[in-house]
């Protein structure tokens, strides 16, 4: 299996995330300040330079107010219409 940070299905994932925190009306800084993170962190996985485990995804997608399964069941939606990221 590929680890690149840059797959078709990370751009996605990346994009979805922003596109989640860009409608909760949330800076960078405003979600890192809900995870107690420092804002480069923010950045650097909408960048595509870190990943998240699925604990950090959990707190990440909560802390924008979106249950993991939600945000789950829209990532799924997102890689079967194979959208092409917009990053």
């Amino acid at each position: 299996m590929q680890k690149n940070l840059h797959t078709q299905d990370q751009l996605l994932l990346r994009e979805l995330l922003v596109e989640l925190r860009n409608a909760a009306q949330l800076t960078q800084v405003d979600l890192a300040k809900r995870l107690e993170w420092e804002q480069t962190h923010v950045s650097r996985v909408e960048r595509g330079v870190r990943r998240l485990d699925v604990l950090e995804l959990r707190r990440w997608v909560n802390a924008m107010d979106v249950s993991l399964p939600d945000f789950v069941a829209l990532f799924e939606q997102r890689l079967e219409a194979h959208t092409p990221p917009r990053l």
